[in-house]
């Protein structure tokens, strides 16, 4: 280990959550296996925390069964210093634990999404010597009976492209098996083919009297061609046809709305006998969040499932023998024993802790202007950073509204944070610049034009005010070192209702949200003001000005975004329909879909319903300009969506 830094990480400071003491382990004079510090073991005798297992052993006798410790880690591409302190800490756990087999995530020693990095020559070595210091690791004493499987980039030194997804199988100091991922997926935010040539082999060996396969994320996923995958390209099948026992797989999945219910009626439906120890890895990491969400099943019973988001967990669990466990009853059920998704709040709070902190910032600043959205932002802030390392600049205009002020400062009081104000004052602004550009006189000059047409756009007084905001922020930022946050959701940046650049800032925790989600969280919470929540949505940058009466209730326009980004529904019929399915399917898609359903029966819907999803198409311009933020849907606005900026379709 390097140092002692990893106990504040891994034990809370030895604040004895059960974590520490059972699943970390303590030697047998309670002393941290990690630092040496002397725990009082007196407290162990309260009862764990929901979603903890206390490692046992089977009734079927310690030949029938074998221990798997899940290491759930949150890695960074190219820290391999500090991959390899968590790699560590889980196979000490495991050995500590008394476990047969440990496994990690999906290249955990580079860190997924290493993307281009894979190109340079010194991160491909520093990936070797990783797996190198994992196999000497494994040969120390008191480690040789530990069968570590651990993801890594294997160089591929034949024809095709240059890499391997591979998972080392490493066992007394040298690595036993090598599994190459065989389903590469391509499509949303990944592009695993760019950079990986497929595995054609599966990879099978036996390990505590039970036959053990190694499977890579995507490698369970194909059980009827999905994806593109050709059906007979079905690694899963071919496990379960080989008699393979216990399969071993390591992922970096995602978080994604209503994808844990899918992989686990997958896995219902396809896994057959065969013990499945899924293990998948936590952490924000730029435009994805992994959700972790680690399980083992067995015989369509849920041994295990994780629901811990904000530190590394070690899991310990006994899977007993195939021909040992107890069989269900015809026909199995589903999965039964899995516990609700993790909390969609907790890991927008993820993404903005590892996004700031991996980006090597402690402070963040925002503009907070009394509305729903930077109210949410806020309070997403202070919990991922503490309250004390947030700065909210509330920044009136003439066109403010004295309410939104007070509204601001009683959020901020009750978060925490730092309040600031700075006035705008844009009109001065406005009529020095018109005045400066009105010099010319040419009857060919742009300007003169305008202002002899009475063409002039108001909106450009407006927008002004957003971007001296923006500016006053951006200088926050550049003086004081702290990290700029975006507040717009992803209704609105459909729409494009933003002033341009108003969202390009270093992160936009709402960036997938929908009007809806916004309102649902900041209502959840119950520390943003009532006020905030009640009152009507407005950038405030004219007088009476409101959200809704610039487009659409939000009761209308979340649904129609979601059904043309996510299932790219354009036509007004198909939008009906859509509507319609969602709800006999019991989706949450608009805040009052008595409100959508009046609508859609209106005179003048349909056209106005075109003209939206023309703006919406036009606005791909200034979506392409704006900040990363996390992605929690099915398809969101970023390196998973593709879309021409010049065009001419909607």
């Amino acid at each position: 280990m390097r140092g002692t830094r990893l106990c504040s990480i891994f034990t809370g400071h030895h604040n004895l959550d059960y974590r520490c003491a059972i699943i970390l382990g303590l030697n047998a004079s309670g002393f941290c296996l990690f630092c040496g510090v002397r725990i009082d073991l007196s407290e162990l005798s309260r009862a764990p925390p929901s979603g903890y297992l206390k490692p046992r052993r089977s009734e079927h006798g310690a030949e029938n069964l074998m221990r798997v410790c899940l290491a759930q880690i949150n890695t960074t591409p190219g820290d391999f210093a500090g991959n390899f302190d968590r790699i560590e800490a889980g196979i000490r756990a495991a050995q500590s634990g008394g476990c047969d087999v440990v496994v990690f995530p999906e290249l955990a020693i580079p860190g997924y999404l290493s993307q281009d990095l894979m190109y340079h020559a010194r991160y491909l070595q520093e990936n070797q010597r990783i797996l190198a210091d994992v196999m000497r690791l494994s040969g120390l004493s008191g480690f040789e009976d530990l069968c570590i499987v651990v993801g890594y980039i294997e160089r591929n030194e034949g024809p095709g492209k240059p890499f391997y997804n591979a998972a080392a199988v490493i066992q007394a100091g040298r690595q036993t098996f090598n599994h190459r991922k065989n389903l590469l997926p391509f499509y949303d935010v990944f592009d695993e083919q760019r950079y990986f040539e497929a595995g054609t082999a599966l990879t099978i060996f036996p390990l505590k009297g039970q036959t053990v396969g190694i499977a890579i994320c995507e490698d369970l996923w194909n059980d009827k061609g999905e994806a593109g995958y050709p059906v007979r390209n079905n690694p899963l099948a071919q496990y379960r046809a080989a008699g393979v026992e216990v399969l071993l797989s390591l992922n970096s999945s995602p978080f994604v709305h209503d994808k844990l219910a899918q992989r686990h009626a997958a896995i219902a439906e396809n896994l057959g006998d065969m013990t499945l120890v899924y293990v998948n890895q936590w952490g924000g990491q730029d435009e994805l969040v992994f959700d972790g969400q680690s399980f083992v099943v067995q015989r369509q019973l849920m041994l295990y499932q994780s629901q811990e988001v904000k530190v590394d967990e070690f899991a310990v669990v006994d899977c007993a023998a195939l021909s040992s466990a107890a069989k269900p009853s015809p026909p199995q059920p589903a999965v039964k024993g899995q516990r609700a998704q993790v909390d969609l709040y907790d890991l927008l709070v993820l993404s903005v802790r590892d996004y700031v902190h991996k980006s090597g910032f402690e402070q963040l600043v925002l503009a907070s202007s009394g509305g729903i959205d930077s109210a949410l932002v806020a309070q997403i802030a202070c919990d991922a950073v503490g309250p004390k390392q947030v700065h909210a600049v509330r920044m009136p205009s003439v066109w403010s509204s004295s309410g939104a002020g007070r509204d601001a400062i009683a959020l901020h009081a009750a978060l925490g944070c730092w309040d600031y104000e700075v006035p705008i004052a844009h009109l001065e602004l406005v009529a020095s610049l018109n005045q400066q550009f009105s010099t010319q006189t040419d009857p060919e000059n742009l300007v003169t034009q305008v202002l002899a047409a009475d063409r002039y756009s108001t909106v450009a007084d407006q927008n002004i005010q957003a971007r001296l905001r923006d500016v006053y922020v951006m200088h926050f930022s550049n003086a004081f070192g702290a990290m700029p946050l975006s507040t717009g959701n992803k209704t609105e940046s459909a729409c494009g209702y933003y002033t341009h650049f108003d969202m390009n800032f270093s992160f936009a925790p709402l960036k997938d949200l929908y009007k809806w989600q916004v309102f649902a969280l900041a209502t959840a919470g119950g520390r943003i003001p009532a006020e905030i929540i009640v009152k009507p949505p407005s950038a405030e940058l004219a007088p009476d000005q409101t959200d809704e009466a610039s487009l659409l209730p939000y009761a209308i326009l979340d649904p129609l975004v979601q059904a043309y980004i996510e299932d790219y529904v354009n036509e007004f019929d198909a939008f009906k329909t859509w509507v319609e399915h969602a709800a006999v399917d019991g989706r949450r898609i608009s805040m009052d879909l008595t409100r959508l359903r009046g609508w859609l029966q209106a005179r003048g819907s349909s056209a106005r319903y075109q003209s939206l999803i023309k703006l919406i198409a036009g606005m791909e311009y200034k979506r392409r300009q704006t900040c990363p933020g996390p992605k929690v849907s099915k398809v969101a606005f970023g390196m998973g969506r593709r879309i021409p900026i010049v065009k001419k379709f909607h």
